[in-house]
């Protein structure tokens, strides 16, 4: 008889409540997880200024890019460990994209849904791109370095061309494509799912939600160059204001209430 009263209380508004409970008790339990996720998109966002910190004593970088092939050449040849290093740890900080965009959507989706895979596809060509741009100049642009301190002129000549086309085709994968345009799409698709708008709720504060918003479309306004659009978005700024709303992110991943458990909450409720 007892065991029937007990069945016979049983009800859904109970399992829901029961799925609160366990996922703000998941919550609780997973605080470790969340600290080293925090924690590792801080020390991924701080690693954007390493290469500005070791590169620019350096060679000049960024400001350097712009200099004429035979100007940044001889710089190349004279800092051969300074390059090798500073654009490794760019390479680091671009293969680790790819993570921080599955953390986003994991934490905007529960990895759940079409949107969830955009943002994690979009996540991976911006990676991609990146790592292919940057590898020219730990590959063949301190080869071409090294053969232009010891050619004729003529031969340094040829030199600065193939260094000029490789650059410019290097430069349109790396920071068009790689930065700009699929590093601003996979964002600005993870602030739609965050926002409720694709009709999930909102995971998210309004205020990330913005910021994140603002720092995408300053992002893929660096390509509006590539495509004919004469306008000037100092890459600084739109790095910076990533970094920023990277950061923030971390440390709300820490300290705001688990989103399953927001999401579980509002469906209690209706």
């Amino acid at each position: 008889m007892s065991n029937s009263i007990a069945l016979g209380r049983s009800s859904p508004e109970s399992a829901v409540s029961d799925t609160v409970t366990e996922a703000n008790s998941a919550a609780g339990t997973s605080f470790k997880w969340r600290f080293g996720i925090a924690l590792f998109l801080i020390i991924e966002a701080l690693l954007a200024f390493a290469p500005l910190a070791i590169l620019g004593p350096a060679i000049g970088w960024p400001a350097s890019l712009r200099n004429p092939a035979a100007q940044q050449l001889a710089a190349i040849a004279a800092a051969p460990a300074a390059l090798s290093l500073g654009y490794s740890i760019y390479l680091l900080y671009s293969l680790a994209i790819l993570p921080v965009a599955v953390i986003v959507a994991w934490r905007v989706t529960g990895l759940n849904g079409k949107l969830s895979a955009l943002i994690v596809a979009l996540g991976a060509l911006s990676a991609l791109s990146r790592v292919i741009g940057i590898l020219r100049w730990l590959t063949v642009m301190p080869m071409l370095a090294t053969s232009y301190a010891a050619a004729d002129p003529a031969t340094r000549v040829a030199i600065e061309l193939t260094f000029s086309a490789i650059n410019s085709y290097g430069g349109g994968i790396g920071e068009v494509l790689g930065v700009a345009l699929f590093g601003g799409l996979w964002l600005a698709v993870a602030m739609l799912a965050a926002s409720g708008m694709s009709g999930r709720a909102r995971t998210l504060p309004r205020w990330l939600i913005i910021f994140g918003g603002a720092s995408a479309l300053l992002q893929m306004a660096l390509a509006l160059p590539a495509f004919g659009i004469a306008m000037h978005v100092p890459v600084a700024g739109a790095v910076t204001a990533f970094v920023l709303w990277l950061i923030a992110f971390a440390v709300q991943l820490v300290v705001a209430p688990n989103s399953t458990a927001r999401v579980a909450s509002r469906q209690s409720s209706t």
